[in-house]
């Protein structure tokens, strides 16, 4: 299982609760270490492998970004 993890929030995807929750940078660390210890001993360690990902604050700051930007002269959205 890959777990998601947002470095810029320091926020994990809980598969559990199907919610971003806070998780610190430092377990995070752990984790990987010890997957790489996993590898280096066993080549099908696939459990703790960690994904960097955009979590939920960050498609709210994208999707802020996007509703408060305009569009330059001669551009139009796809909408109209």
């Amino acid at each position: 299982m890959a777990l998601r993890y947002c470095s810029l929030h320091g926020r994990l995807f809980s598969y559990t609760h199907q919610c971003w929750v806070p998780f610190p940078e430092e377990k995070i660390q752990d984790i990987k270490g010890y997957y790489a210890l996993l590898r280096a001993t066993q080549t099908e360690a696939f459990a703790l492998q960690v994904i960097e990902t955009g979590c939920d604050a960050c498609a709210a700051v994208f999707q802020q970004i996007a509703q408060s930007s305009s569009y330059p002269a001669g551009l139009h959205s796809v909408d109209g």
